[in-house]
């Protein structure tokens, strides 16, 4: 029987869990409810999931290739909130008490280490679950790798990928190229949205296809096909340059190799972890993770 491993997107739960109890404090003052709330999260996702492996795998500071090449990528997501920051060092202790490794590296989006991730686990004969909203992950999607939405926790693999968004996972990222992507502040080609977009990938192919086939676009039925083919043709080195942005990269160099049994090794630290959960006056969560 294959064994599972389970990759986290812990930025995901971590803005999640902060936003759930952006109040809650201990008796010092000091916030803990995203710390508090990932906990639980996390916990219940181990418990849905026993006889699996777990890696948890967040972003962090730093400036990506992708926004090195178009200075507005992102750039109208708001800041962290100090009272978020503060919270993420006490986090990561306690999840690496717990037994679990955090994973990150500086100028490399999550997205990209768990791309990376998803296909060494892949060849190692892992059955891979994601736990991600994240549309731009879907593309990592096939028989072995399914995506799994972290809030009501259905499954997806390659026809549910397709059923939802009009594309299969392979073309998810030539899909947000030329339709946009508002969340990433990818514009897209202007008058070309997500239905054209779907037609051009489902009658001609991938960009590289739609492109080699541009003059057949008349022949496919579409509207207006003049007007598409020479809006492709305007926008053609930008299209390539979403293209670039959107499409997640799965050979970045990680220099742990945490699939390696020993590194998977469950390890808590018990008293550790209790003198944590006492610090941040966690009392619940003795109980619940202990019984």
């Amino acid at each position: 029987m294959r064994k599972k491993i389970i990759l986290i997107d812990g930025s995901f739960y971590l803005y999640r869990a902060y936003y759930s109890l952006p109040n809650l404090m201990n008796t010092k003052g000091y916030p803990t409810g995203a710390i508090y709330g990932f906990i639980r999260m996390f916990n219940k996702i181990i418990k849905m999931n026993t006889n699996s492996y777990f890696l948890i795998i967040f972003d962090t500071k730093g400036i990506s290739f992708r926004k090195k090449i178009f200075d507005k990528y992102k750039s109208k997501r708001i800041n962290m909130p100090d009272n978020l920051i503060i919270q993420i060092k006490p986090l990561f202790k306690i999840i690496q008490a717990m037994g679990y490794n955090v994973i990150y590296i500086k100028n490399i989006e999550a997205d990209d280490i768990i791309g990376t991730l998803a296909i060494q686990a892949e060849k190692k004969k892992f059955l891979v679950f994601i736990f991600s909203i994240d549309k731009d992950i879907t593309q990592l999607v096939n028989k072995n790798i399914k995506i799994v939405n972290p809030i009501n926790y259905s499954i997806s693999g390659p026809k549910e990928i397709y059923q939802k968004y009009g594309v299969y996972p392979r073309c998810i990222s030539d899909l947000l190229a030329l339709s946009g992507d508002p969340i990433d502040n990818i514009p897209g080609v202007p008058g070309i949205g997500n239905k054209i977009s779907k037609n051009l990938i489902n009658k001609l192919g991938n960009l590289k296809y739609i492109y080699n086939n541009i003059n057949n676009i008349n022949n496919t039925n579409f509207r207006s096909g003049d007007i598409i083919r020479e809006k492709l043709i305007k926008y053609k080195k930008l299209v390539f340059l979403y293209h670039e942005l959107t499409k997640i990269k799965t050979n970045i160099v990680i220099n742990i190799d945490y699939l390696n049994p020993l590194n998977l090794k469950i390890t808590p630290q018990i008293n550790y972890l209790k003198y944590l959960f006492n610090k941040y006056e966690f009392n619940k969560l003795n109980k619940i993770i202990y019984n």
